[in-house]
């Protein structure tokens, strides 16, 4: 056996690597790393002189015989014929089978509960079909896509109070679209004036018997539901009462009440000058 040259390449593995190189095959196929490849070429400048114009010959096979089997294919692999008027071709030169492709848009696929929870958080953010469909506004990426439209077609043709909530949140969406695409900061303070707007209704819907925090708290909670896609608007009025427990529940665990920390400057009532302050009749040490 010859000198060791670099580790795990001899000389005799070397000529064994030349004997494949001259059948046609890679260094990843013949199990010789780069570096070493590397580092025996600079000790043995004739070896690389053979070698290098091989190697780059047999990758270029190798990446021709990596499209060969598209290439020889004669249909798809539901059995379609890959010719004449049931093919069209694709810019990057594949093929696609036309009957396959009509099968899918006459009956998509049901788009799974993640995918719905999804898109109903996208359209509770104000995002257009065209976002979550094609993830661009316009000929704008603007981000990925979430699902096909014609699954979301599909989905919403087979549930009509879905359906109503997507033609509810996009309203006007084109012409809001526009004003964020020519008009950016006239947009952002619309969206800005919009949400604000949200968060008062909300507010509004609170019990009122509730001190103005805890109320500003339990419409922050909705508000962060209805962004996260967890509730739909129309289902805010009549959940607004679960969102009321679930901050009296989580405040009993830090035993402060359902009302929270008040302030003795606090209004004792609602509507009225009285403090808590005034309402204290012991003294803190009596």
């Amino acid at each position: 056996m010859g000198a060791q040259t670099s580790p795990g390449l001899s000389d005799e593995k070397a000529a064994r690597m030349m004997a494949g190189l001259r059948d046609g095959r890679t260094l990843r196929t013949l199990y010789v790393r780069h570096a070493q490849f590397k580092t025996y070429c600079e000790a043995h400048p004739e070896h690389a002189q053979e070698a290098l114009p091989l190697i780059e010959a047999n990758a270029k096979s190798a990446r021709l015989r990596k499209g060969e089997r598209r290439r020889s294919q004669t249909h798809c692999k539901h059995g379609h014929p890959l010719s004449g008027a049931n093919v069209h071709y694709l810019p990057n030169g594949y093929r696609k089978c036309l009957t396959c492709q009509r099968r899918r848009e006459q009956n998509p696929r049901t788009p799974s509960g993640e995918e719905v929870q999804k898109v109903t958080a996208a359209l509770n953010a104000g995002k257009t079909i065209s976002q979550i469909c094609w993830g661009k506004v316009g000929e704008q990426k603007v981000g990925g896509q979430i699902l096909p439209f014609r699954n979301l077609k599909r989905y919403r043709e087979l549930n009509p109070d879905f359906n109503k909530f997507v033609i509810s949140a996009t309203t006007n969406s084109k012409s809001k679209g526009q004003q964020r695409r020519f008009h950016p900061e006239r947009a952002r303070v619309k969206i800005i004036r919009s949400e604000t707007n949200d968060f008062h209704k909300i507010v509004n819907m609170v019990p009122v018997h509730l001190p103005p925090d805890v109320r500003d708290d339990i419409a922050q909670s909705i508000l962060v539901a209805l962004l996260e896609g967890a509730l739909q608007r129309d289902h805010v009025k009549v959940r607004v009462q679960q969102f009321v427990t679930a901050h009296n529940r989580e405040a009993n665990k830090h035993d402060t009440g359902k009302y929270g920390l008040r302030s003795i400057d606090a209004p004792a009532f609602v509507d009225s000058s009285t403090t808590f302050g005034d309402t204290i009749s012991r003294g803190l040490w009596d």
